[in-house]
């Protein structure tokens, strides 16, 4: 269960915040202008972030660095959603002054066999689900029923399993993928948003352009199954 990415949901209204997701937030509250992206974000040698590139390739530097709970490594490139105005810096180029950051969660992809006890697949509701631009995810935007009981917050876990790859009729490659989520009893009192991002770097079966990726997602009105072309 290692590779699944465990998430101990807390008192949260739009976001999840108990896997590290908190608020960078610049005081100035001017929402004009403001874009919201996902991003791929770098830390420098002090674990700040310190520039953005978009999923439509953009790349900025920012203002001021931001420092997250769950973004703890010095330089590492992590998944975000990211709103930021933009401001002119010293060179004349364009830089992102942020306003708020969001994580974006990238499990590692588990393949069914390797589960002890069992794909779970408790429902979820699928908002979205799409390929970035660049190619590099597929984004699920799903929302999570959550609560507390006798004061305490359970915890729930969400990942990604493998299925198999397949081979279609016209000699590509069909990957099919499951989205993993344990309810683990936590109740159902309120909704908390949350998105996560596949890597197709990380992909088996070492896909190629034109090939497919299928992901089934369990919702309160059954299984709902997205397929992407690569």
């Amino acid at each position: 269960m290692k590779a699944l990415t465990r998430l101990a949901l807390l008192a949260v209204a739009t976001v999840l915040t108990a896997c590290g997701t908190d608020t960078y937030d610049t005081g100035d509250g001017a929402l004009s202008g403001m874009r919201a992206d996902f991003v791929e974000a770098q830390t420098d040698a002090y674990a700040n972030m310190v520039s953005i590139e978009t999923d439509d390739g953009e790349r900025l530097e920012l203002t001021t660095p931001v420092a997250m709970e769950w973004a703890s490594r010095p330089d590492t490139v992590y998944r975000a959603l990211f709103y930021y105005s933009l401001a002119d810096g010293n060179d004349g180029q364009a830089e992102a002054e942020p306003m708020a950051v969001q994580q974006v969660l990238v499990p590692e992809i588990t393949p069914a066999g390797d589960i002890a006890d069992g794909v779970k697949t408790d429902p979820v509701t699928l908002e979205t689900a799409w390929l970035s631009r660049n190619g590099r995810y597929i984004n699920l935007g799903i929302t999570i029923k959550t609560g507390t009981a006798d004061g305490s917050q359970g915890t729930q876990t969400v990942g990604i399993v493998y299925d198999g790859t397949e081979t279609t009729a016209d000699g590509k490659k069909l990957i099919r993928l499951r989205l993993y989520h344990d309810q683990a009893g936590v109740p159902e009192y309120y909704s908390a948003d949350a998105y996560v991002s596949i890597a197709v770097s990380r992909l088996p079966g070492q896909p190629t352009e034109g090939d497919t990726v299928s992901i089934d997602v369990e919702t309160y009105d059954g299984t709902v199954t997205r397929t992407f072309t690569l």
